[in-house]
């Protein structure tokens, strides 16, 4: 028979074990684009989006490119998985896989990820610039196109953590799960925004009058806690102007919003009108000095570059020293082929006032003597 090795001096030797894994989680989607043939000529770097699909609690689309990414690979059409990626997320790290779907649901053409690639505020897009060759799609031996329209099965693959040792044929030990994270400062805050601890200050913006907490303002903001802390008359103000003639209402109660939440306003995160609130919430961030505010803004800015925008967002990117949003307009006219100096005559022929650059205004301290 066969029974367990035993040590000199009769004492058994216990065996553990360890399986080493990374834990995933995946979702699918399926995409139909009718009248694909009205899809060919739309441009190259234009996509068509579908509708969205969740995966680990995050919104994801699937981009398809009909005339190719970028001018280099006009004869391949792309497809591209993208995720709305918010402040309260943590980078992830995603495989993706696009499969070309027959009229019975059968696959006949499938490409994936070589990699797992990360989802972050930087790049919140990954896909395949080369999927398939127009003329592969369109053969009559492939059989992807039927009636005029064609699907794509995308798999959003998520790795949760990264790898880590799970014990197994361990009797006797009590696991227990680890603590969850701190929410102190969550709990702080959603405190004080819910108004049951009295207001402490009052700032004027266009007439409008808006009560907030010192300490909550000062600490999100070295523009504000120089203001309400420092040596200058105003702190003991009992209502201060704080617009400066830059920073509107609306925009101003966006910044209160970010300083109690941590997050965009819901207008300015959702929504084509969103457009002129975050470009006004991006000055206003970068006046009172909220580096985080501005770079969140700056991302959601980057979902607005077009044909029409990229002009704008570029001078503006240069004139508030805002690198990320410069580089996302550089790579879009990139992909459309458009050079930096015929963007700078673009905004030289438009007769485009040269915005200026927003200093901090926070009242002189007074002197004494």
């Amino acid at each position: 028979g066969v029974g367990p090795s035993v040590a000199h001096g009769g004492d058994t030797t216990a065996v553990t074990g360890s399986i080493s894994e990374v834990p995933k989680v995946s979702g699918t989607h399926e995409f139909t684009i009718r009248e694909y043939s009205r899809t060919k000529g739309m441009g190259v770097g234009k996509s068509i989006l579908s509708q969205y699909f969740s995966v680990d609690g995050r919104r994801w689309y699937i981009r398809f490119y009909p005339d190719g990414y970028s001018t280099a690979d006009g004869a391949w059409v792309a497809f591209y998985a993208q995720t709305l990626y918010k402040p309260q997320f943590r980078p992830v790290r995603a495989e993706f896989t696009f499969q070309l779907l027959g009229p019975n649901g059968d696959v006949r053409h499938t490409r994936r990820s070589d990699r797992a690639c990360k989802y972050d505020t930087f790049c919140n897009s990954w896909g395949i610039r080369r999927y398939i060759t127009r003329e592969q799609l369109e053969s009559a031996a492939l059989g992807a196109i039927h009636a005029d329209s064609i699907t794509v099965r995308c798999t959003v693959t998520i790795h949760l953590a990264r790898r880590r040792s799970l014990a197994i044929n361990r009797p006797g030990l009590v696991q227990m799960p680890p603590p969850p994270p701190s929410n102190h400062g969550e709990n702080a805050l959603r405190f004080l925004a819910g108004g049951k601890a009295p207001f402490d200050v009052r700032f004027d913006v266009d007439g409008e009058i808006f009560e907030a907490h010192r300490m909550v303002v000062a600490a999100q903001s070295a523009w504000f806690e120089s203001l309400l802390y420092g040596h200058g008359r105003e702190a003991g103000k009992d209502v201060l102007e704080v617009g400066g003639g830059i920073v509107t209402a609306e925009a101003f109660r966006g910044v209160l919003h970010f300083i109690y939440t941590d997050e965009l306003p819901p207008e300015a995160a959702k929504g084509r009108g969103s457009y002129d609130l975050t470009l006004r919430l991006f000055e206003a961030a970068d006046y009172y000095l909220i580096e985080r505010l501005k770079l969140m803004c700056a991302c959601r800015l980057g979902d607005f570059i077009k044909d029409s925008t990229v002009d704008e967002l570029m001078e503006i990117a240069e004139d508030y020293s805002c690198k990320d949003l410069g580089q996302a307009c550089r790579n879009f006219a990139a992909r459309r082929g458009l050079s930096l100096a015929a963007i700078k005559r673009r905004l030289l022929s438009s007769g485009a006032a040269p915005a200026t650059r927003r200093i901090m205004d926070v009242p002189a301290p007074s002197t004494s003597g």
